[in-house]
């Protein structure tokens, strides 16, 4: 296993911090009550999978493109798992029922925990406990045929540390001919292992930063933690170079690649704003107990997906979708069950049981 250390701010690694002035905070715009709709607006339509298929309960992970040789026009797929972490590749035609085939069984919980996909080929880390009750984890793959199907599973390697999940859609991801994740290397100082291996398998190259990071978009890592509150840093794998991102003291600072969300919680709920890393275009696009649907911010450079509970409708939630160029908010559902998000497509379910259906959106079609 090839390994090098770099310190984040330190000598070891020349990190070229680029630095802005901490930006002001805009003036506080209250939600109107009835917002328009993403339908209405963008003369969009769901696209609507049953959350049971042959008995089934799955959930999404991933939306995959279409199949590139187009043998399967009107039908979309996606990747997701079922309560015992198996892997799923689940099928719904414009016209017929859902398929739904198992793609990996890693054998125990919490299974599947990141996946990543191209045209070419699909990847996901699994982690299950060994005999002794510690969780170890390992990157499998498996080629997609020309219809968009994953063929037969690969263990690519184990050697993979003690994988870091945030729930993004980066938390593993296909770059510069290498799969790249991240990992917690153990000892008395915390560092986190930016890792990676070529596609084709090989040795895990393992670069270490000081601190807490999450992964962002490729190259980019940002900091995470108690390392967020009061100003950010991101800093690219490739190079080493980076971007301090200022904000107030008490401001929780979580970033993308392109966009940073600023949170300040009271005991009446939170203030959440989004800017730019350099702290342009700062706007507040939620307050109360409005929370972010995903980890990533600024999906697709432009949208910020949100969910309010609504103590009216028991444990029903409130989607909406914040458009960060028209700095509007759009209702999506006024009565959601669960939501989740990749780096494209935003779904939330309705029902429950046997009535248990997921609702698809693709961002870059209002994009």
């Amino acid at each position: 296993m090839a390994q090098r250390l770099t310190l984040a701010g330190a000598a070891v690694l020349a990190v070229a911090w680029l630095a802005w002035p901490s930006p002001d905070r805009p003036e506080t715009t209250p939600v109107p009550e009835t917002a328009p709709t993403v339908w209405e607006t963008w003369d969009a339509e769901p696209v609507d999978v049953p959350g049971q298929i042959d008995g089934l309960a799955w959930t999404p992970l991933l939306v995959l493109d279409p199949a590139p040789d187009g043998s399967a026009p009107g039908t979309d797929a996606l990747i997701g798992t079922d309560e015992a972490g198996n892997l799923l590749y689940v099928e719904q035609p414009a016209e017929g029922d859902a398929t739904v085939d198992v793609v990996a069984e890693p054998g125990g919980v919490p299974g599947v925990v990141a996946v990543a996909a191209t045209e070419e080929r699909l990847a996901w880390l699994q982690s299950v406990p060994d005999a002794q009750g510690r969780v170890v984890s390992e990157l499998w793959t498996a080629e997609r045929g020309p219809d968009g199907r994953p063929g037969e599973a690969a263990l690519l390697t184990a050697d993979t540390g003690d994988v870091i999940t945030a729930g993004s859609a980066y938390d593993l991801q296909f770059a510069a001919e290498g799969l790249h994740w991240l990992s917690t290397a153990r000892g008395e100082n915390l560092i986190t292992e930016h890792r990676s291996v070529p596609v084709a398998g090989g040795e895990v190259e393992v670069v270490g930063h000081r601190g807490a990071w999450q992964a962002a978009a490729w190259p980019w890592l940002a900091s995470a933690g108690s390392d967020s509150l009061g100003g950010a840093q991101l800093v690219r794998t490739d190079t080493g170079a980076g971007v301090k991102v200022f904000s107030g003291s008490d401001e929780l600072t979580l970033c993308s690649a392109t966009w940073c969300r600023l949170i300040v919680t009271a005991d009446d709920g939170s203030r959440v704003d989004l800017v730019r890393p350099d702290g342009s275009d700062r706007v507040t696009i939620a307050e109360g107990f409005t929370s972010a649907v995903s980890p990533d911010v600024g999906l697709v450079d432009r949208f910020e997906p949100l969910a309010a509970s609504q103590a009216a409708q028991g444990d029903a939630t409130a989607v909406t979708l914040f458009d960060l160029q028209a700095g509007e908010e759009y209702l999506v559902a006024s009565s959601a069950g669960q939501t989740g998000a990749d780096a494209r497509c935003l779904w939330w379910s309705t029902g429950t049981g046997e009535l248990l259906e997921w609702h698809v959106l693709d961002l870059t079609d209002l994009a």
